[in-house]
């Protein structure tokens, strides 16, 4: 009995150890890649949880509004899960969904033009507005953002929104270290600025 006793007890000290020692280890983009293309489905369920509020961000920049946003999302982890055996550097899976993001984005935008301009012609009932997306203070934010270039919008979105390194949201955002920096200071100078245009004029 008291050897059983000594047994439990050395086995939870080394347990204890164990658990001390261990670390979770949090898979890279690359990693993730490697098994997605090698037959689990679910690990793209991590890269999309990693990448969907970046991604939602940038098509919200465009659409203005939440349900065109989601769509868009959608679509683009769709495109990029069809075309992940296409990706020639897995570890550069940002930089290339955000690609996908701005190109799906585009096309979104054409393709509303030319609704717009056919339907012109043709309209005969009051035109509709599309809602205009959140209200308040983050209403406010995301349209001042929105008037901010594409390179700003997007830095703004990697480095705060994705809560990434530096060396991670510049490597999306595909710049230099020095270039990443001057263009998050451009961003956030401008932002101030417009932020403090609108109180004024309030």
């Amino acid at each position: 009995m008291a050897v059983d006793r000594f047994v439990s007890a050395a086995t939870i000290s080394v347990m204890m150890q164990e658990s001390e020692d261990f670390t979770v280890h949090r898979p890279s983009e690359e990693e993730l890649v490697r098994v997605v293309l090698a037959g689990d489905k679910a690990a793209y369920g991590t890269l999309y949880d990693r990448f969907a509020p970046l991604i939602r961000a940038i098509c919200h920049d465009y659409a203005h509004n939440l349900t065109d946003a989601q769509d868009l999302a959608q679509d683009v982890f769709l495109r990029a899960y069809q075309r992940l055996d296409e990706l020639r550097k897995p570890e550069s899976f940002g930089p290339w969904i955000v690609g996908i993001a701005r190109r799906r984005c585009s096309e979104w935008c054409r393709q509303k033009l030319r609704e717009r301009r056919r339907h012109a012609a043709c309209r005969t009932q009051p035109q509709v507005f599309e809602d205009a997306g959140p209200t308040g203070e983050n209403g406010q934010l995301l349209r001042l953002v929105a008037t901010l270039s594409e390179d700003e919008r997007l830095a703004l979105h990697a480095f705060y929104l994705q809560d990434k390194s530096v060396e991670e949201a510049r490597r999306i955002v595909g710049l230099s270290r020095s270039g990443f920096y001057k263009v998050l200071k451009q961003a956030l100078v401008h932002l101030k600025h417009s932020v403090v245009q609108e109180s004024e004029g309030a």
